[in-house]
C-alpha cells in the first residue's frame, strides 16, 4: 500500500514539474527588442565614457603648470575612468549583436514530417519553428 501511495505522489510531482511553461517569450520580436535596448544602452555608455575622458583631458591640460615641478594627475585619473567606461560598452555591443543573430536565426518554415496513413508512412509538410544554433 505504501508503494502505491509513494508512486502516485511521485507521479503527481513529476507531472507538475514537466507541465511548467517558460516565462520569457523566445520570439523574433523579443530578441530584436532586446538587441535594440542593449544597443541604445551601449551607445549611452560609450558617449558618457568619451565625455568623461574629454573632461578629464581638459582638467589635466588646465592644471598643467610649467613653473613648478609638482604635477597634479586629477585630470588624468578622470580621463582614465572615462576610458574604462568607454571600454565597458564593448560587451553591451557584443550582446546586442548576439541577440540580433538570435532573432535572425528564429524563422518559420515548412518541414517534411513522417505521417502515418493507411499502414504506410508518407511525408507531409507542416509549419515549424526553426532555430539555428551556430558553434
Amino acid at each position: 500500500m505504501k508503494k502505491y501511495i509513494i508512486s502516485i505522489v511521485m507521479a503527481f510531482l513529476m507531472l507538475n514539474s514537466f507541465s511548467q511553461t517558460p516565462k520569457t517569450p523566445f520570439t523574433k520580436d523579443f530578441y530584436l527588442e532586446k538587441s535594440q535596448k542593449q544597443k541604445k544602452m551601449a551607445w549611452r555608455i560609450f558617449g558618457a565614457g568619451l565625455g568623461i575622458a574629454a573632461i578629464g583631458g581638459i582638467v589635466q591640460l588646465s592644471n598643467t603648470n610649467s613653473n613648478t615641478w609638482e604635477f597634479d594627475f586629477t585630470g588624468a585619473y578622470i580621463a582614465a575612468g572615462g576610458g574604462v567606461l568607454t571600454l565597458a560598452s564593448i560587451p553591451c555591443f557584443v550582446n546586442a549583436a548576439k541577440n540580433k543573430k538570435m532573432a535572425i536565426a528564429i524563422t518559420m518554415d515548412n518541414q517534411k514530417i513522417l505521417f502515418p496513413q493507411e499502414n504506410t508512412f508518407i511525408f507531409k509538410k507542416q509549419a515549424a519553428l526553426c532555430f539555428k544554433i551556430d558553434f
